[in-house]
């Protein structure tokens, strides 16, 4: 396990370090106060996940962000100050997996950093899932936790596939807020606004209009449901049911 920490604080950087080494002891963690150089370390090592900062001293953090999503989908927590709803929400929109407020408990950060990789482990197949040809727009391989359009494997973050699968195992059901927020984010408790963040994610990958959604349609103002068509791949075939 690789861990980047990109913070400002040297303080925060010692209170992160020493939280994950007790929880990982095999851990590798790397450091770095400028944005800049966590972009060539994200590039260069290839950590598994990123804690990043707002408020760095060379750059934007959202800019950082913005950057590292550019060439690689590594997770990204945001930890920050910033705890307005709207810098949460940009956040989240612009590729981070999560975003924790300063000042935050170490408790939180290991139930957070562990709720991430079991859906990392969950969904690492999909980036050596070769493709296969599918019928139909949408086509699912359940074994191997892809999604496709006309063919085209999607990147879709642990988070975004664990929402997606919920709402697609329950076809034609409409799931409340509440309910996917406790089944996919427990961590996040009444923050339901997530839940919105991620399906509008996963229009902007599946709705052909994103305006007129006919995949995740809006279960009157507390839900949503799936009633899209689709197929679904068998492994190591073409065929589907």
């Amino acid at each position: 396990m690789k861990i980047l920490i990109i913070e400002d604080n040297h303080r925060v950087i010692e209170l992160v370090a020493r939280t994950l080494k007790a929880m990982w002891v095999e851990v590798d963690l790397l450091s770095t106060v400028y944005g800049g150089e966590g972009i060539e370390l994200v590039k260069k090592e290839s950590p598994e996940v990123v804690i990043l900062d707002l408020m760095l001293d060379d750059m934007d953090g959202f800019e950082v962000l913005r950057q590292i999503r550019l060439f690689s989908d590594v997770l990204v927590v945001i930890l920050t100050a910033r705890g307005d709803e709207d810098n949460k929400i940009r956040g989240l929109q612009e590729g981070a997996d999560d975003y924790i407020i300063k000042p935050f408990s170490t408790g939180e950060l290991v139930a957070r950093m562990k709720s991430l990789i079991r859906r990392k482990d969950i969904t690492e197949a999909m980036a050596n899932v070769a493709k296969k040809p599918s019928i139909g727009r949408l086509s699912i391989d359940f074994a191997n936790q892809a999604v496709r359009i006309n063919g085209n494997l999607l990147k879709m973050g642990p988070s975004a596939y664990e929402l997606f699968h919920l709402l697609v195992i329950n076809e034609g059901v409409g799931l409340s807020k509440s309910e996917l927020l406790k089944q996919v984010f427990p961590e996040h408790r009444n923050d339901t606004d997530i839940v919105d963040i991620f399906i509008s994610k996963l229009r902007e990958k599946l709705e052909e209009d994103f305006e007129n959604p006919k995949i995740i349609i809006n279960e009157g103002t507390t839900g949503y449901k799936f009633v899209g068509s689709y197929s679904v791949e068998r492994e190591g075939s073409n065929e589907v049911e």
